[in-house]
């Protein structure tokens, strides 16, 4: 993120270029929990990445302010926490021993340590044809099979050379979020990357209604202003932010000037992609109800849950949760710190319960394993 991207530095970000096959670069940040964090690569394993993906026409940044909450919340109770290892495993038995009061002691205390003040990195990148990334092929060609190969390269590239030791969540809103549930579902490969996935207010019915009036809404967007301020006050009043603090750092980045008028234009050409957004949304529920991981979707209003997902959470395949409060689509920029506490509260308890099947798996003595896997069953 550069400095003209937003009014506030963030203390920890750091920004680099991913290259695919074809010589093709990406942009992405990384915000780090702490100023003391280690390098990414140097990570033990113990902070999760949550991997964020913007919708059309946005950018990686959009998920600064939320990245700045995860943050800022983390530093707030940092001096307050206290180191809980769990206790050694068990070395011998027949049978599964029970947890320990010292082990369930520990458990506890991981949890409540933890709780909402889990630390992260927070990773973003641009889309193709977004923000500072390549333009190759131009938003005509912006189809699904394209987005969804940008993102498993980057996935690949961020889970093997960026935090090869850290679990992976991923949150994907709005294309963003019909990006990661495509390209994930039936992908195994890719699959083994990742913890969990929140998907932020996607819906596949609401969608492709909402793209069936996208023509008329770009009719009367303006294609370019005189100044910066023009554009952020445009955006609160017709493009659907809400908030006005998430659109002075949002909306900068999704503007390029015109060196000779000296105007202010849209990095990205929505117009260009009406022969292929079509597509983006077909599906998107049945990938997303599928995916084997832990889920969450998020959405700003209750009402926005189609049929196909309201049948799905109410048999238990997802958690749902909504923000409310009025909240706009840009649920980052109207909700920031609502977001961020559903986020906390996820990654902390997938990453828990991962840690306490680690726990058990290193208690169960071999020999009961080897016991239980080979008896046959009585006559």
């Amino acid at each position: 993120m550069s400095a003209a991207s937003s009014p506030t530095s963030f203390r920890t970000e750091s920004d680099g270029f991913f290259t695919n096959a074809e010589k093709e670069e990406f942009h992405y940040t990384v915000f780090a929990p702490s100023r003391t964090a280690p390098p990414p690569a140097e990570t033990d394993g113990s902070v999760p990445v949550l991997l964020c993906v913007h919708g059309a026409g946005m950018s990686g940044d959009c998920f600064f302010r939320l990245a700045r909450e995860l943050q800022r919340r983390s530093e707030v109770s940092k001096d307050d926490q206290v180191s809980s290892p769990l206790p050694p495993p068990a070395s011998s038995g027949k049978g599964l021993p029970p947890m320990s009061e010292s082990a369930s002691l520990a458990m506890e205390a991981v949890a409540e340590v933890r709780g909402d003040d889990m630390d992260m990195h927070i990773l973003t990148y641009d889309m193709r044809c977004h923000g500072q990334s390549t333009f190759a092929g131009g938003e005509n060609h912006l189809d699904m099979e394209v987005l969804m190969e940008d993102f498993l390269n980057f996935l690949r590239y961020a889970k093997e050379e960026l935090f090869p030791n850290s679990h992976f969540f991923l949150l994907g809103h709005s294309l963003g979020g019909a990006v990661v549930a495509r390209a994930l579902s039936g992908n195994k490969a890719a699959q083994k990357r990742v913890s969990g996935f929140l998907m932020v207010d996607t819906v596949e019915g609401t969608a492709q209604m909402s793209l069936a009036h996208m023509s008329d809404y770009l009719k009367r967007r303006p294609s370019y202003f005189p100044a910066v301020d023009d554009a952020v006050a445009w955006f609160l009043h017709f493009g659907g932010m809400q908030s006005a603090q998430g659109a002075a750092v949002s909306v900068p980045p999704l503007l390029k000037q015109n060196p000779t008028t000296g105007q202010w234009h849209w990095r990205t050409d929505l117009h260009k992609m009406e022969a292929v957004w079509g597509g983006w949304f077909k599906g998107l529920d049945d990938a997303f109800v599928s995916l084997p991981c832990a889920k969450m979707l998020c959405t700003a209003n209750a009402e926005r849950l189609d049929k196909a997902l309201t049948v799905a959470q109410m048999q238990g395949k997802f958690q749902f949760e909504v923000i409310g409060n009025g909240c706009g689509h840009y649920v980052m920029d109207d909700a920031t710190a609502t977001l961020a506490a559903k986020v906390r509260r996820f990654v902390k308890r997938n990453e828990l319960l991962a840690q306490k099947l680690r726990y058990l798996n290193m208690t169960v003595p071999k020999d009961y394993l080897s016991t239980t896997t080979t008896a046959k069953p009585p006559n």
